[in-house]
């Protein structure tokens, strides 16, 4: 019984602290998928996108996916870690990738990005932060698979669109992160 009692406290205690996700999962996918061009995820595409194809596909991305009327587009691509780096990110965790990838921006203006948010999809890890850059605002989520490291980025292609549509944007980016199977 007292077992009982620890057990809950420590499970209300974690539930308190952990931090609710910044954007939803709910953005309708169209039932297509992508496979990434090294073949460690596949994942859903969402309603009103395209993947783009391997000949289409620039060649520092391992997927691409593009909004149909080429105003969005989210992109994954590999983030190349030395030995003693991949050491401290499998100790420290996800913002520490996080921190190492905002700090590879050269669009980011010092102090532009926003503090990293690590969550969880499915069982899996994410960081993810936000900055403002000439471009207008854009979202980086880092992940690993299969001992890789990813940065998926998320951004407005034509114009700076209201506050709603980065929001859309991004829920989508987190929709396609919560579909991807490893």
């Amino acid at each position: 019984m007292k077992h009982n009692a620890v057990y809950l406290l420590v499970a209300l205690i974690a539930a308190s602290c952990a931090r609710p996700l910044q954007y939803m999962t709910d953005f309708p996918l169209s039932g297509s998928s992508f496979v990434s061009r090294d073949g460690s995820f596949s994942g859903g595409i969402p309603r009103g996108w395209f993947s783009s194809s391997d000949d289409t596909l620039a060649p520092s991305l391992v997927a691409w996916l593009i909004r149909e009327d080429f105003s969005a587009t989210i992109t994954v691509r590999e983030i190349k870690l030395d030995r003693l780096t991949v050491q401290r990110v499998g100790k420290e965790g996800m913002k520490l990738l996080a921190q190492i990838s905002a700090g590879l921006q050269d669009e980011s203006p010092p102090g532009s990005a926003l503090e990293p948010n690590e969550f969880e999809l499915r069982g899996n890890k994410f960081c993810g932060y936000e900055f403002n850059s000439a471009k207008g605002r854009k979202r980086v989520v880092v992940f690993s698979a299969k001992g890789k490291y990813y940065e998926s980025e998320a951004y407005s292609v034509k114009g700076t669109p209201p506050q709603e549509e980065f929001s859309r944007l991004f829920t989508a980016q987190q929709t396609v992160l919560s579909s991807l199977n490893f």
